[in-house]
């Protein structure tokens, strides 16, 4: 019955077929949310092999623990969440290793067509190039919460879930980041 409705269930449902086992539902929501846990724990493991284990990881743990979700958080919060504190064991596990930092996902796309200006190529990638130098100076906190809030469009409060800290912990770290980019990027 579910495998017909999965691409217009909404992700609790989903969450609430696979809490009663129906993996078609976990394929369903691996599909929609696999992409942007694999990036966010690329960012916190620094290698994408990683990243993908403690996606898997995360995903073995979402088919045994669904039925534990509360509704407190949207499906993407608790499950990035998850996908967090996976990436945080196998980086414990691997006793240290390099905290990512963002790439070049805030690029501006380009019309399809269009043929790029070489030199605003170039200055594009030089932007692109300053900000990702200025990023890595963040502490971790900083940038995962940045990278939450401006990259996957987490809410301070989703944030705060993920991170496991007060609302305003969340707030600080953004504002402290942003402040600190800001100044960086100039100062380059």
């Amino acid at each position: 019955m579910f495998d017909r409705n999965l691409r217009d269930a909404t992700d609790e449902r989903l969450l609430a077929a696979v809490a009663c086992g129906e993996e078609a539902a976990l394929r369903e929501l691996h599909r929609r949310h696999a992409g942007a846990a694999v990036r966010f724990a690329w960012r916190v493991l620094g290698d994408v092999a990683d990243a993908e284990e403690a996606v898997a990881d995360a995903f073995c743990d979402i088919w045994r623990k669904a039925h534990r979700f509360n509704g407190a958080a949207r499906v993407r919060t608790w499950l990035l969440g998850i996908v967090r504190h996976k990436a945080l064991d196998l980086l414990r596990r691997r006793r240290g290793g390099p905290m990512a930092s963002l790439d070049e996902e805030g690029e501006h796309l380009q019309d399809v067509g269009a043929a790029p200006d070489p030199q605003d190529e170039v200055i594009r990638s030089q932007e692109a190039e300053r900000v990702q130098r200025c990023f890595e100076k963040l502490n971790p906190a900083q940038r995962e919460a940045l990278y939450l809030a401006v990259v996957e469009g987490l809410t301070v409060a989703e944030i705060a879930r993920i991170q496991d800290v007060p609302l305003g912990t969340v707030a600080t770290r953004i504002h402290h980041a942003r402040r600190k980019l800001r100044e960086c990027a100039q100062g380059e």
